[in-house]
Protein backbone atom coordinates (compact mmCIF):
# COMPACT_ATOMS: atom_id res chain seq x y z
CA UNK A 1 0.00 0.00 0.00
CA UNK A 2 1.07 3.24 -0.92
CA UNK A 3 1.60 5.82 1.89
CA UNK A 4 -0.08 9.16 1.86
CA UNK A 5 1.92 12.07 2.69
CA UNK A 6 0.87 15.90 2.92
CA UNK A 7 2.60 19.36 4.17
CA UNK A 8 2.20 20.69 7.93
CA UNK A 9 3.30 24.54 7.95
CA UNK A 10 5.38 24.95 10.56
CA UNK A 11 5.82 28.66 11.33
CA UNK A 12 5.59 29.39 14.77
CA UNK A 13 8.59 28.84 17.68
CA UNK A 14 8.54 29.31 21.53
CA UNK A 15 11.90 30.43 23.04
CA UNK A 16 12.12 30.68 27.03
CA UNK A 17 14.95 32.33 29.15
CA UNK A 18 15.42 32.29 33.17
CA UNK A 19 17.25 34.26 34.95
CA UNK A 20 16.74 32.68 38.46
CA UNK A 21 14.20 34.71 39.31
CA UNK A 22 11.28 35.56 36.34
CA UNK A 23 10.67 33.36 33.16
CA UNK A 24 11.20 34.94 30.14
CA UNK A 25 9.30 33.85 27.16
CA UNK A 26 8.05 34.63 23.72
CA UNK A 27 6.19 33.64 20.54
CA UNK A 28 7.57 34.00 17.12
CA UNK A 29 5.74 34.19 13.84
CA UNK A 30 7.28 33.86 10.41
CA UNK A 31 5.29 35.56 7.66
CA UNK A 32 6.06 33.50 4.35
CA UNK A 33 5.48 34.60 1.10
CA UNK A 34 5.53 31.19 0.04
CA UNK A 35 4.65 27.39 1.73
CA UNK A 36 7.55 26.08 1.36
CA UNK A 37 8.35 25.25 5.11
CA UNK A 38 7.10 22.24 6.03
CA UNK A 39 7.74 19.32 7.91
CA UNK A 40 6.52 15.58 6.34
CA UNK A 41 3.34 13.73 8.19
CA UNK A 42 2.73 10.02 7.11
CA UNK A 43 -0.62 8.88 8.09
CA UNK A 44 -1.94 11.72 9.85
CA UNK A 45 1.38 11.14 12.18
CA UNK A 46 4.18 13.16 12.32
CA UNK A 47 7.10 11.20 11.13
CA UNK A 48 10.57 11.27 13.62
CA UNK A 49 12.89 13.37 10.87
CA UNK A 50 14.03 16.57 11.55
CA UNK A 51 12.73 20.39 11.30
CA UNK A 52 14.29 21.47 7.99
CA UNK A 53 13.93 25.30 7.95
CA UNK A 54 15.01 27.45 5.14
CA UNK A 55 16.40 30.92 4.26
CA UNK A 56 13.98 33.39 4.63
CA UNK A 57 13.10 34.88 1.37
CA UNK A 58 13.22 38.64 0.94
CA UNK A 59 9.60 39.48 1.86
CA UNK A 60 9.36 36.79 4.61
CA UNK A 61 10.22 38.09 8.46
CA UNK A 62 9.84 36.59 11.80
CA UNK A 63 7.72 38.65 14.17
CA UNK A 64 7.49 38.61 17.89
CA UNK A 65 3.84 37.74 18.33
CA UNK A 66 3.74 37.32 22.01
CA UNK A 67 5.69 37.98 25.26
CA UNK A 68 5.24 37.11 28.78
CA UNK A 69 7.20 37.45 31.86
CA UNK A 70 6.61 35.79 35.14
CA UNK A 71 7.96 35.81 38.00
CA UNK A 72 9.19 32.19 39.52
CA UNK A 73 11.71 32.87 42.31
CA UNK A 74 9.65 29.89 44.34
CA UNK A 75 12.36 29.04 47.35
CA UNK A 76 11.69 25.81 46.84
CA UNK A 77 13.50 24.91 43.76
CA UNK A 78 15.69 22.11 43.71
CA UNK A 79 19.13 22.57 43.55
CA UNK A 80 20.29 19.49 41.24
CA UNK A 81 19.57 20.44 37.61
CA UNK A 82 17.73 17.48 37.30
CA UNK A 83 15.12 18.84 39.75
CA UNK A 84 15.60 22.04 38.50
CA UNK A 85 14.86 21.57 35.21
CA UNK A 86 11.52 19.60 35.71
CA UNK A 87 10.34 22.80 37.70
CA UNK A 88 10.71 24.89 35.08
CA UNK A 89 9.87 22.38 32.25
CA UNK A 90 6.63 22.33 34.07
CA UNK A 91 5.86 25.95 34.66
CA UNK A 92 6.62 26.63 30.98
CA UNK A 93 4.41 23.58 29.70
CA UNK A 94 0.97 25.41 32.00
CA UNK A 95 2.21 29.03 30.48
CA UNK A 96 2.39 27.48 26.84
CA UNK A 97 -1.07 25.57 27.53
CA UNK A 98 -2.54 28.99 29.04
CA UNK A 99 -1.25 31.21 25.91
CA UNK A 100 -2.14 28.70 23.44
CA UNK A 101 1.08 28.34 22.19
CA UNK A 102 2.36 25.61 20.25
CA UNK A 103 5.15 23.42 21.90
CA UNK A 104 6.46 21.54 18.69
CA UNK A 105 9.54 23.90 17.92
CA UNK A 106 10.91 25.32 21.43
CA UNK A 107 14.41 26.84 22.21
CA UNK A 108 16.22 27.74 25.77
CA UNK A 109 18.95 29.98 26.36
CA UNK A 110 20.72 29.28 29.85
CA UNK A 111 22.27 31.56 31.89
CA UNK A 112 26.08 31.88 31.97
CA UNK A 113 27.11 29.87 34.91
CA UNK A 114 25.09 26.69 33.32
CA UNK A 115 27.75 27.01 30.07
CA UNK A 116 31.43 27.21 30.19
CA UNK A 117 32.14 30.27 27.51
CA UNK A 118 35.20 31.19 25.58
CA UNK A 119 35.77 34.32 23.32
CA UNK A 120 38.99 33.78 20.84
CA UNK A 121 40.65 34.86 17.47
CA UNK A 122 40.01 31.91 15.25
CA UNK A 123 41.20 33.91 11.73
CA UNK A 124 44.69 31.74 11.32
CA UNK A 125 42.57 28.62 11.88
CA UNK A 126 41.40 26.84 9.15
CA UNK A 127 37.24 26.90 8.74
CA UNK A 128 37.58 22.54 8.86
CA UNK A 129 39.19 22.60 11.87
CA UNK A 130 37.71 25.14 14.20
CA UNK A 131 34.67 22.67 15.16
CA UNK A 132 38.13 20.47 17.09
CA UNK A 133 39.73 23.20 17.87
CA UNK A 134 36.40 24.65 19.48
CA UNK A 135 35.78 20.93 21.61
CA UNK A 136 39.66 21.30 22.60
CA UNK A 137 39.33 24.44 23.87
CA UNK A 138 35.81 23.76 25.89
CA UNK A 139 37.00 20.83 27.13
CA UNK A 140 40.26 22.30 28.98
CA UNK A 141 38.69 25.24 30.47
CA UNK A 142 35.87 23.11 31.74
CA UNK A 143 37.99 20.33 32.49
CA UNK A 144 35.42 18.17 30.49
CA UNK A 145 36.36 14.48 28.60
CA UNK A 146 36.12 15.59 24.85
CA UNK A 147 33.70 12.87 24.02
CA UNK A 148 31.38 14.11 26.96
CA UNK A 149 30.19 17.10 25.88
CA UNK A 150 27.99 19.49 24.00
CA UNK A 151 29.69 22.60 21.93
CA UNK A 152 28.65 25.13 19.81
CA UNK A 153 30.00 28.48 18.24
CA UNK A 154 29.25 31.47 16.09
CA UNK A 155 31.70 34.38 14.48
CA UNK A 156 31.30 37.84 15.73
CA UNK A 157 31.43 41.05 13.76
CA UNK A 158 34.84 41.75 14.87
CA UNK A 159 36.24 38.15 13.35
CA UNK A 160 36.48 36.49 16.91
CA UNK A 161 34.17 33.14 17.51
CA UNK A 162 31.80 32.64 20.31
CA UNK A 163 32.55 29.57 21.96
CA UNK A 164 30.66 27.78 24.50
CA UNK A 165 30.25 24.38 25.75
CA UNK A 166 28.18 21.87 28.41
CA UNK A 167 27.91 18.39 29.81
CA UNK A 168 26.19 16.12 27.98
CA UNK A 169 24.43 14.74 30.86
CA UNK A 170 23.42 18.39 31.82
CA UNK A 171 21.73 18.85 28.03
CA UNK A 172 20.26 15.75 28.55
CA UNK A 173 18.64 16.54 31.65
CA UNK A 174 16.82 19.93 29.73
CA UNK A 175 15.56 17.72 26.90
CA UNK A 176 14.30 15.14 29.02
CA UNK A 177 12.28 17.44 31.28
CA UNK A 178 11.13 19.38 28.29
CA UNK A 179 10.05 15.73 26.75
CA UNK A 180 7.88 14.55 29.98
CA UNK A 181 6.06 17.64 29.82
CA UNK A 182 5.25 17.02 26.27
CA UNK A 183 7.11 19.91 24.82
CA UNK A 184 9.88 19.21 22.01
CA UNK A 185 13.08 21.73 23.25
CA UNK A 186 14.97 21.80 19.59
CA UNK A 187 17.48 24.34 20.67
CA UNK A 188 19.67 24.63 23.93
CA UNK A 189 21.76 27.74 23.61
CA UNK A 190 23.66 31.15 25.38
CA UNK A 191 23.32 34.07 23.87
CA UNK A 192 26.65 36.23 23.31
CA UNK A 193 27.76 39.41 24.99
CA UNK A 194 28.15 41.11 21.71
CA UNK A 195 25.00 40.83 19.74
CA UNK A 196 22.74 43.93 20.89
CA UNK A 197 20.44 43.47 17.83
CA UNK A 198 18.38 40.26 17.12
CA UNK A 199 18.99 40.40 13.19
CA UNK A 200 15.72 38.98 11.22
CA UNK A 201 13.00 40.07 13.78
CA UNK A 202 10.34 42.76 14.05
CA UNK A 203 9.11 43.66 17.34
CA UNK A 204 6.15 44.26 16.25
CA UNK A 205 5.80 47.61 18.37
CA UNK A 206 7.03 45.97 21.84
CA UNK A 207 9.34 47.10 23.79
CA UNK A 208 12.39 44.34 24.40
CA UNK A 209 14.43 44.31 27.36
CA UNK A 210 17.93 42.38 27.59
CA UNK A 211 16.43 39.20 29.43
CA UNK A 212 13.84 38.96 26.79
CA UNK A 213 16.12 39.34 23.95
CA UNK A 214 17.74 36.13 25.05
CA UNK A 215 14.12 34.35 25.40
CA UNK A 216 14.11 36.09 21.23
CA UNK A 217 17.61 34.40 20.63
CA UNK A 218 16.69 30.70 21.56
CA UNK A 219 13.82 30.50 19.78
CA UNK A 220 15.32 32.10 16.87
CA UNK A 221 17.97 29.67 17.62
CA UNK A 222 15.82 26.81 17.03
CA UNK A 223 14.74 28.32 13.63
CA UNK A 224 18.49 28.44 12.28
CA UNK A 225 20.79 26.04 11.53
CA UNK A 226 23.42 29.32 11.76
CA UNK A 227 22.99 29.91 15.17
CA UNK A 228 24.77 28.50 18.12
CA UNK A 229 22.55 25.18 19.56
CA UNK A 230 23.76 22.35 21.39
CA UNK A 231 21.28 19.84 19.68
CA UNK A 232 22.50 20.31 16.65
CA UNK A 233 23.92 16.84 15.86
CA UNK A 234 27.84 17.24 16.02
CA UNK A 235 28.88 14.87 13.28
CA UNK A 236 26.20 17.09 10.71
CA UNK A 237 27.97 20.14 11.52
CA UNK A 238 31.40 18.71 11.57
CA UNK A 239 30.58 16.80 8.19
CA UNK A 240 31.60 18.93 4.79
CA UNK A 241 28.00 17.72 3.50
CA UNK A 242 24.89 19.71 5.15
CA UNK A 243 22.61 16.63 5.44
CA UNK A 244 20.05 18.94 6.78
CA UNK A 245 19.29 20.09 3.31
CA UNK A 246 20.30 17.04 1.96
CA UNK A 247 17.24 15.51 3.96
CA UNK A 248 14.94 18.63 2.58
CA UNK A 249 15.95 18.59 -1.19
CA UNK A 250 14.90 14.38 -0.53
CA UNK A 251 12.15 15.28 0.84
CA UNK A 252 11.18 17.69 -1.48
CA UNK A 253 11.85 15.71 -4.24
CA UNK A 254 9.36 12.71 -2.71
CA UNK A 255 7.08 15.26 -2.64
CA UNK A 256 7.01 16.83 -6.16
CA UNK A 257 6.72 13.58 -7.19
CA UNK A 258 3.79 12.44 -5.15
CA UNK A 259 2.05 15.98 -6.16
CA UNK A 260 2.65 14.76 -9.87
CA UNK A 261 1.09 11.39 -9.18
CA UNK A 262 -2.21 12.33 -7.06
CA UNK A 263 -2.78 16.12 -8.52
CA UNK A 264 -6.03 15.07 -8.91
CA UNK A 265 -6.64 14.35 -5.64
CA UNK A 266 -5.12 17.52 -4.67
CA UNK A 267 -9.24 18.75 -2.95
CA UNK A 268 -8.78 16.01 -0.66
CA UNK A 269 -5.35 16.71 -0.12
CA UNK A 270 -6.84 20.06 1.07
CA UNK A 271 -9.77 18.57 2.87
CA UNK A 272 -7.30 16.40 5.19
CA UNK A 273 -5.32 19.03 6.00
CA UNK A 274 -7.53 21.45 7.53
CA UNK A 275 -9.08 18.40 9.25
CA UNK A 276 -5.50 17.51 11.06
CA UNK A 277 -5.17 21.02 11.78
CA UNK A 278 -8.61 21.14 13.39
CA UNK A 279 -7.77 18.07 15.33
CA UNK A 280 -4.60 19.26 16.43
CA UNK A 281 -5.65 22.47 17.70
CA UNK A 282 -8.85 20.19 19.45
CA UNK A 283 -6.29 17.53 21.29
CA UNK A 284 -4.48 20.97 22.54
CA UNK A 285 -7.68 22.49 23.95
CA UNK A 286 -8.65 19.55 25.47
CA UNK A 287 -4.73 19.29 27.06
CA UNK A 288 -5.35 22.65 28.04
CA UNK A 289 -8.24 21.89 29.80
CA UNK A 290 -6.45 18.63 31.49
CA UNK A 291 -4.50 20.78 32.97
CA UNK A 292 -6.64 23.70 34.76
CA UNK A 293 -8.74 21.27 35.94
CA UNK A 294 -5.32 19.73 37.58
CA UNK A 295 -4.95 23.12 39.31
CA UNK A 296 -8.31 23.41 40.48
CA UNK A 297 -7.92 19.92 41.90
CA UNK A 298 -5.29 20.63 44.07
CA UNK A 299 -6.38 23.89 44.85
CA UNK A 300 -10.11 22.56 46.10
CA UNK A 301 -7.56 19.59 47.99
CA UNK A 302 -5.34 22.48 50.04
CA UNK A 303 -8.63 23.97 51.03
CA UNK A 304 -10.30 21.23 52.39
CA UNK A 305 -7.25 20.52 54.38
CA UNK A 306 -7.63 24.09 55.87
CA UNK A 307 -11.29 23.38 56.44
CA UNK A 308 -10.21 20.06 58.29
CA UNK A 309 -7.33 21.88 59.96
CA UNK A 310 -10.11 24.71 61.32
CA UNK A 311 -12.62 21.57 62.18
CA UNK A 312 -10.10 20.10 64.43
CA UNK A 313 -8.88 23.38 66.31
CA UNK A 314 -12.82 24.33 66.44
CA UNK A 315 -13.30 20.68 68.26
CA UNK A 316 -10.66 21.16 71.17
CA UNK A 317 -11.81 21.68 74.50
CA UNK A 318 -9.82 25.33 74.68
CA UNK A 319 -12.35 27.52 72.19
CA UNK A 320 -9.24 29.19 70.67
CA UNK A 321 -11.26 29.70 67.60
CA UNK A 322 -13.66 32.02 68.99
CA UNK A 323 -10.85 33.67 70.95
CA UNK A 324 -8.96 33.93 67.66
CA UNK A 325 -11.85 35.72 66.16
CA UNK A 326 -12.01 37.54 68.93
CA UNK A 327 -8.40 39.27 68.87
CA UNK A 328 -8.36 39.72 65.56
CA UNK A 329 -11.16 42.18 65.55
CA UNK A 330 -9.61 43.71 68.76
CA UNK A 331 -7.51 46.68 67.81
CA UNK A 332 -5.94 49.23 70.01
CA UNK A 333 -3.72 52.13 68.41
CA UNK A 334 -0.04 51.41 68.98
CA UNK A 335 -0.23 47.88 70.93
CA UNK A 336 0.12 44.48 69.23
CA UNK A 337 -0.12 40.97 70.78
CA UNK A 338 3.03 38.70 70.03
CA UNK A 339 1.80 35.53 71.64
CA UNK A 340 -1.47 34.31 73.26
CA UNK A 341 -1.23 31.12 75.34
CA UNK A 342 -3.93 29.05 77.58
CA UNK A 343 -3.39 27.80 81.19
CA UNK A 344 -4.89 25.03 82.58
CA UNK A 345 -7.59 27.04 84.37
CA UNK A 346 -9.06 28.23 81.26
CA UNK A 347 -7.52 31.47 81.39
CA UNK A 348 -5.01 33.27 79.01
CA UNK A 349 -2.07 34.60 78.99
CA UNK A 350 -0.77 37.34 76.63
CA UNK A 351 2.55 38.90 75.77
CA UNK A 352 2.35 42.29 74.11
CA UNK A 353 4.15 45.61 72.79
CA UNK A 354 3.03 48.88 73.07
CA UNK A 355 5.02 51.95 71.76
CA UNK A 356 4.12 54.07 75.22
CA UNK A 357 2.96 53.65 78.86
CA UNK A 358 -0.23 55.54 77.23
CA UNK A 359 -0.81 52.96 74.39
CA UNK A 360 -0.65 50.07 77.03
CA UNK A 361 -3.39 51.59 79.32
CA UNK A 362 -5.62 52.22 76.48
CA UNK A 363 -5.33 48.35 75.64
CA UNK A 364 -6.13 47.59 78.96
CA UNK A 365 -8.82 49.94 79.92
CA UNK A 366 -10.52 48.36 76.65
CA UNK A 367 -10.38 44.63 77.80
CA UNK A 368 -11.92 46.02 81.12
CA UNK A 369 -14.22 47.05 79.26
CA UNK A 370 -14.92 43.84 77.46
CA UNK A 371 -16.77 41.79 80.22
CA UNK A 372 -19.19 40.03 77.57
CA UNK A 373 -15.94 38.46 76.49
CA UNK A 374 -13.64 38.67 79.52
CA UNK A 375 -15.99 38.78 82.47
CA UNK A 376 -12.96 39.67 85.24
CA UNK A 377 -10.27 42.69 84.66
CA UNK A 378 -7.28 41.93 83.34
CA UNK A 379 -4.28 41.52 85.63
CA UNK A 380 -0.75 42.88 85.11
CA UNK A 381 1.89 40.05 85.13
CA UNK A 382 4.98 42.29 84.50
CA UNK A 383 6.18 45.55 82.61
CA UNK A 384 9.32 46.53 81.08
CA UNK A 385 11.11 49.09 78.76
CA UNK A 386 13.53 48.29 76.30
CA UNK A 387 14.99 50.34 73.61
CA UNK A 388 13.67 50.08 70.11
CA UNK A 389 16.38 52.00 67.68
CA UNK A 390 15.21 55.19 66.43
CA UNK A 391 11.76 54.35 66.96
CA UNK A 392 12.22 55.48 70.46
CA UNK A 393 11.70 52.84 73.37
CA UNK A 394 9.72 50.22 72.84
CA UNK A 395 7.08 48.50 76.36
CA UNK A 396 6.62 45.41 76.78
CA UNK A 397 4.00 43.57 79.15
CA UNK A 398 2.40 40.73 80.02
CA UNK A 399 -1.66 39.84 80.83
CA UNK A 400 -3.58 37.52 82.84
CA UNK A 401 -7.25 37.18 81.36
CA UNK A 402 -10.06 34.81 82.24
CA UNK A 403 -12.97 33.68 79.54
Amino acid sequence: MMKRFFKHRIDRAVGVYYDGMTIFAVELRLQKADDDLSRIVENDEVVDVDYVFEAARGTDRWILNDAVEIQFDDPNVGEELSIRAEQLAEKVSVLCSTKGWSTSVMGLCLNKGDVVIEVDDFSNVPATEIPNAVRYRIATVGNFDVEGLHSAYTELIDNRTWMEGIAKGDAQCWVDAWRKNEMNLTALTAMPDDLHELEGIDPNGREVNASMARAIFSARSATSMSAPNFLIEEPARMSGWDFRKLAGLIAALVLIVLTVLFGLDSWNYREASSIFEEENRMLEELERDRRLKNFIESDLDELNKRRELVARLSKETFPWRSVLIHFGAFHVKGVWVNEIRSLEDRSLELKCEALSYEAMSEFITALEEDREFFPSAPVLLDSSVEKAGMNGDMVRFSLHLKL
